[in-house]
């Protein structure tokens, strides 16, 4: 009844504009309506069916676009549906769903307007190898967002709502076009520098458009391309393996290369790595965290390890986060650790004067670990060290 306005917007989903009502109010009505759903059957062809409804209820805030209108209400409706349907589930103005949806909807806003690279910017995490650490200097690009105020954006945060509202294709072909032309314009260090990963979303693996920019970038800066590494999570690549293979194949005859990140948190990570022509394997952190702690995770890791060697491919281990773990990895053959343990993210202009990663360690303990490992492998007794194929660097 006028002044509400009701319609259908899909198969089993309506909205409905409720005009004069307090949230209070309003919640009742949508109640009353539930009840009356659930009570009446609807009858087809001497057969009767019952309904149920789940109703998701918000207060329209005068900065909502009606698709954010929309959104605000699917959420609160899916709430619904998860708390076993059937009900109505009201998110007001104190709410912390609606509270984060609506930053959400504002870091979006900001995000959109200022991409490509008002509000971003690069740090990279060192990557140290643990077989030649004095020698060797690599490392992971990783991107950061600045607010409007200036503040730095928690990337956990930026990044899901990218996802979500499918901008991380635009945020990925910023990285990759800010690395090349950072490596061309730092001829020096790019020629010492190992690799630099960097990482790929699915969007931008499933979206025509930033695949043939990257071949574009990646052909007008071949000499940066030879030290980039593409990085794809299991997950990613598994969605339409086909694609990913064929984009594997394609950064690599430009002499990009690949690692499988995260490896081992799914359940099909053996086939995958089958299927997938990598050159690096980056070892889930979950196993690495408490690898000293979980004997699991130690012989999985260790078993981890000896097959990307078998087969010609070499280990980072992730979330390398103090001494004793560091340790741990020495000793498993671990070819490369990245963590906190070792070094936290920095501005890139730090790099610009290294040549391997030890520089940039603080721990006392870590950097004695990596000095002991100055000495040839063969006289420590690993005497399986020349039958293992690794990532030259």
């Amino acid at each position: 009844h006028a002044p509400h306005v009701a319609a259908r917007v899909g198969g089993d989903e309506f909205v409905v504009i409720i005009h004069g009502l307090e949230l209070a109010a309003a919640h009742e009505l949508c109640e009353v309506l539930r009840k009356t759903l659930s009570e009446r059957p609807y009858h087809h062809q001497d057969k009767a069916f019952s309904v149920a409804a789940s109703i998701g209820l918000i207060q329209l805030d005068p900065h909502m676009t009606p698709r954010d209108a929309l959104t605000a209400s699917d959420r609160a409706c899916a709430e619904a549906k998860r708390s076993g349907g059937s009900v109505v589930v009201a998110l007001d103005s104190t709410s912390a769903q609606l509270t984060s949806y609506l930053d959400e909807i504002k870091l979006v806003a900001d995000m959109r307007e200022r991409l490509p690279v008002e509000n971003f910017f690069t740090q990279l995490q060192p990557i140290v190898s643990l077989r030649n650490p004095y020698s060797s200097l690599c490392y992971e690009v990783l991107v950061r967002m600045r607010d409007p105020s200036g503040a730095v954006v928690p990337p956990g945060r930026f990044i899901a709502a990218a996802e979500r509202n499918g901008l991380m294709s635009q945020i990925d072909r910023w990285v990759l076009r800010s690395t090349l032309e950072w490596l061309d314009a730092n001829p020096d260090h790019r020629d010492a520098l190992g690799f630099c990963t960097v990482n790929l979303s699915g969007a931008s693996l499933n979206d025509e458009k930033f695949l043939q920019d990257t071949m574009a970038l990646i052909r007008n800066h071949s000499q940066a391309t030879a030290r980039v590494c593409f990085e794809i999570t299991e997950s990613v690549a598994l969605y339409d393996l086909n694609t990913t293979r064929r984009f594997v194949d394609k950064v690599k005859s430009f002499g990009a290369r690949v690692a499988l990140d995260d490896f081992g948190a799914g359940y099909t990570s053996f086939n995958y790595l089958k299927e997938l022509p990598g050159d690096l394997v980056k070892i889930d952190g979950s196993f690495i965290r408490d690898i000293n702690m979980n004997s699991a995770n130690f012989a999985i890791t260790r078993a981890v390890v000896d097959l990307a060697h078998e087969i010609g491919m070499a280990c980072v281990a992730e979330w390398a986060e103090n001494a004793a773990i560091v340790r741990s990895l020495i000793d498993l053959n671990v070819d490369y650790a990245q963590g906190f343990g070792l070094c936290r993210p920095v501005d890139p202009d730090l790099l610009l004067n290294t040549n391997h990663g030890v520089a940039l360690v603080q721990d006392d303990m870590v950097v004695e670990l990596l000095r002991e490992q100055r000495v040839p492998l063969l006289q420590r007794g690993d005497s399986g060290a020349m039958r293992r194929s690794i990532l030259t660097v």
